[in-house]
């Protein structure tokens, strides 16, 4: 035994192991997975007899003796329930017993069974009890390829199945790649659960792990020890690297709540205590709607080695559907410190806040009516900065004659504005706008006059109060023409929207007002809705003044039978905006005015898909200097999860930045997955990923290697494994969640 837990140590220095559900073949909704064959029997299956009264037998002789029937050579016991062929059987018309020896095949509902000898009868209820020696078994109820075997004896009952010195897999019928060598295993029907002593699992005959009592679900979830996680990672400064060992044990408390423990070592720092649970409130009160469930996680390390401190994490949620309409959320993120998602847990490493939050809100689509409270706060994480949060906000908003050609928009937001820094403004802002439009009755072009009014008040603390109301007005004129046509094979509706919008609104000094949650949008890559909305700023503490006109057009191509997520064939955009006004109000709360030339850059984008690639190319054009001062393009070619690329550029005149990422399969069981995030302008890499991943019928094995830059201050490394056995049990895995944060649109699964 001290060989077989050598062993153990040498993997799981190396690898995590983990079990999913047993996945043998495609479902037809699923674009990936591992494409095996039809599962093998045992021997070929034998169609049950449609005999309901007696036993249809066949042998080469036959006597009868003391009431029982001494069958030879070739026979073959068939009912509706179960089928047995055997060189010899005796079956007893006293008792209903039988005996068979010799080649001996069995098979009923749920198994199949060959061996040299198998007896059986039935109960005081008429259910069949079997025992079989020397056999091979292959059960039916694991899994589709069914569980399968060796072993000395098997004793089947209605209930249970007792396994002596047996074997145990789900893989392929003579290809166990991996298995349980036990003295015992007891497959309980009623408790849905194996149970194994002296249980060895053994991967292509290597011994990996051994315990004294091994527990599993046969279908579904249950309580038991989930297979460990393990992690390498390099601590800043260190010449050699860290490990980490995490053993979770998973209660299944009742069908609507469990509980998650587990026992984290970390080499360098210590040992993790966590806990999780989670409950379920109430089912989904309809097909649009969520379940309504709460949760709650701690983790505790009670003295890290290197920094002598107590290092903490605390999770709360709640997502709740009171009604139809009304929801509840809540989510409460604390951390003992700044620098414990890099240094602990290693994950979250771009995140600037931990964000909590309590907010119920009221949706009636029917009457257009929406309405919120919110309160949060945050805690500053990974070297951020602190932002204003909302103590408190109560909003409302309200369409009136929505389905008409003069709908009126009216909506009042009260935000009280809190900071962590005592020298920053704080105070109440309360805003009230109201929007009327109305499309004239001309068929062509359609005109729509705008009008509105827009009143904020500010009550800050030790500030005076402040009251800005702004009037606008503006117009419409959209020349959109569709025409039908053929793009790329389709048969498509060319959309043609040339748009003339004229904006107005007077000059209103804004530089005393404290900048809450405002920024520039021009600050970026201007686009081309930025321009067509009209709105400068995010926000309400900045409200652009305007007397200009903005010229815009679109250029679409769709197929005709296309539905409303599918995206154009072809989309061209341009647009630009005409000054008659040199100033415009500043960003800053230091200046209240900023000068602008009396156009704006130009902003246009393309987008081209087709079929299984999709280019997108978006560019801002300075006329004054005759360049193009920012630009982004991105080509993206999508098979499946499993196989695409995404290549994207992007240039905003000081710093340009390429990523690429994507997954490539090298055969039918092994694909690549990788991710490079960098800043070319100045060499340096911001993440890099890359992996590799096998999959057959029942295991897979994954590898992935993690570079992050530490905010200026050097390189975080990481290398993760995970060898999977499928179909023993299940468990989330953190390296599968860390992937596909890196890479969107990768499908990390290991099924």
């Amino acid at each position: 035994m001290k060989k077989y837990l050598i062993f153990l140590v040498l993997i799981l220095s190396h690898f995590s192991v983990y079990a999913e559900g047993v996945k043998l073949s495609c479902a037809p909704n699923e674009a990936v997975c591992v494409n095996c064959p039809d599962y093998q029997t045992l021997f070929p299956l034998e169609e049950f007899s449609t005999n309901t009264d007696s036993l249809d037998i066949e042998a080469d002789q036959s006597e009868l003796l003391d009431g029982k029937y001494l069958l030879n050579g070739n026979v073959e016991v068939n009912s509706e329930k179960l089928y047995l062929a055997a060189d010899n059987v005796e079956v007893s018309s006293i008792d209903k017993s039988l005996l068979a020896t010799g080649n001996v095949r069995f098979q009923d509902e749920a198994y199949l069974i060959t061996g040299d000898l198998l007896s059986a009868t039935r109960d005081e209820d008429e259910n069949l009890i079997a025992m079989a020696t020397n056999a091979n078994y292959q059960d039916f109820g694991a899994g589709p390829g069914g569980a399968n075997g060796y072993t000395e004896s098997i004793s089947k009952t209605s209930t249970s199945v007792l396994l002596k010195n047996s074997t145990y897999s789900l893989c392929p019928v003579n290809k166990n790649d991996w298995l349980i060598d036990a003295d015992q295993i007891e497959l309980n029907l009623v408790k849905n659960r194996g149970v194994a002593d002296n249980a060895l699992i053994k991967f292509y005959g290597v011994p990996i792990f051994y315990t004294p009592k091994y527990s599993w679900v046969l279908s579904g979830r249950g309580s038991g020890f989930l297979t460990p996680n393990y992690s390498s990672y390099a601590e800043p400064g260190a010449a050699d690297y860290s490990s980490s060992l995490r053993v979770p044990y998973y209660f299944n408390l009742a069908p609507d709540r469990d509980l998650l423990v587990a026992l984290t070592a970390m080499s360098s720092r210590g040992f993790i205590y966590e806990g999780k649970y989670r409950q379920l409130i109430a089912p989904k009160i309809s097909p649009d709607h969520e379940d309504s469930i709460w949760s709650i996680e701690a983790k505790y390390l009670s003295e890290d080695k290197i920094t002598n401190l107590k290092r903490w994490l605390v999770n709360f949620s709640q997502e709740m559907d009171i009604s139809e309409k009304i929801h509840f959320s809540a989510q409460y993120s604390r951390v003992s410190d700044s620098d414990y998602f890099k240094e602990i847990s290693r994950t979250n490493t771009d995140e600037k806040t931990l964000k909590s939050h309590i907010k119920i809100s009221y949706d009636d689509e029917e009457n257009n009516l929406t309405a919120a409270l919110l309160t949060e706060d945050e805690q500053v994480i990974n070297a951020g900065v602190p932002a204003y949060t909302r103590a408190l906000e109560g909003s409302i908003s309200k369409t009136l004659n929505a389905d008409t050609k003069m709908p009126v928009q009216a909506r009042l937001v009260s935000t009280k504005f809190a900071h962590e820094t005592q020298s920053k403004t704080a105070g109440v802002r309360t805003h009230t706008d109201l929007g009327i439009s109305r499309e004239l009755n001309i068929e062509y072009p359609i005109i729509t006059p705008r009008a509105s009014v827009a009143i904020t008040n500010y009550s800050l603390k030790n500030n005076p109060n402040i009251n800005r109301t702004i009037l606008g007005s503006g117009l419409d004129v959209d020349f959109t023409i569709n025409i039908p046509t053929s793009m790329f094979g389709y048969q498509a509706n060319h959309r043609i929207t040339p748009l003339i919008s004229y904006n107005y609104r007077a000059k209103k000094v804004q530089g005393n007002i404290p900048i809450f949650d405002t920024e520039d949008k021009y600050a970026d890559i201007i686009t081309f809705a930025d321009l067509t909305s009209g709105e400068r700023y995010t926000g309400l503490d900045r409200i652009t003044n305007a007397n200009d006109v903005t010229l815009s057009l679109e250029s679409s191509y769709r197929a005709l039978n296309a539905i409303d997520d599918d995206k154009d064939l072809l989309n061209m955009r341009i647009a630009q905006s005409f000054y008659t006004d040199d100033e415009v109000v500043s960003a800053t709360a230091s200046n209240n005015y900023e000068t602008r030339k009396s156009y704006s850059d130009i902003a246009a984008s393309i987008d081209i898909a087709l079929g299984k690639y999709v280019i997108s190319s978006s560019a801002q054009y300075n006329p004054s200097t005759s360049k193009i001062v920012k630009k982004e393009n991105s080509l993206t070619y999508t098979s499946n999860s499993r196989k695409f690329i995404t290549l994207s550029v992007s240039d905003e005149g000081t710093k340009e930045t390429d990523k690429l990422y994507g997954a490539y399969p090298l055969t039918d069981s092994i694909h690549l997955f990788g991710a490079l995030d960098k800043t070319t302008s100045t060499g340096i890499t911001n993440s890099e990923t890359t992996g590799v991943a096998y999959e057959s019928c029942c295991w897979a094995l994954r590898a992935a290697h993690f570079k992050t830059n530490n905010d200026g201050n050097g390189y975080n490394y990481s290398t993760g494994f995970e060898l999977v056995l499928k179909g023993l049990g299940s468990t989330d895995s953190p390296l599968k969640e860390k992937i596909e944060g890196k890479i969107p649109g990768y499908i990390a699964n290991l099924r």
